[in-house]
């Protein structure tokens, strides 16, 4: 079963989250995390950019509509988590630490360390860039 990841950052004066969507865990592998697990690969990331570590915050990495689809479904389990937490809904993305939050809220998100990182899975992005329409007729 498919599971979201998530990280924190900073870039500058910038905090970034990322979200990493579609992740699965091999734990098979040979190259084991240090927490033990497996390596994990994901399909897709998102950076959730807070400029000077403040809302509004900016998207980086949405780059088509099947990303959007995705990562749509996330802000509304987000939201969903923080109404049963008794918040309103907008307050997911107040700041990086309200989002960090309310990621952590969420049944099927696991936060990664610096080290270990997901590996984007061979052919996740491309697969998408191959059905994508080209050109109207």
């Amino acid at each position: 079963m498919g599971f979201i990841g998530y990280q924190s950052g900073r870039q500058g004066t910038d905090e970034t989250v990322r979200i990493y969507m579609g992740c699965q865990e091999d734990a098979a592998s040979h190259e084991p995390l240090r927490s033990g697990r497996g390596t994990v690969s994901y399909g897709y990331a998102v950076d959730v950019v807070f400029p000077g570590g403040e809302a509004p915050c900016r998207l980086r990495g949405v780059d088509d509509i099947l990303m959007l689809k995705k990562f749509y479904k996330v802000v509304f389990s987000l939201e969903e988590r923080a109404r049963e937490h008794g918040h309103e809904f907008r307050v997911v993305f107040a700041s990086p630490q309200r989002l960090l939050e309310h990621l952590g809220y969420t049944r099927n998100a696991r936060t990664f360390e610096a080290g270990e990182e997901p590996q984007l899975r061979l052919g996740a992005s491309q697969d998408f860039a191959e059905r994508e329409c080209v050109g109207g007729a």
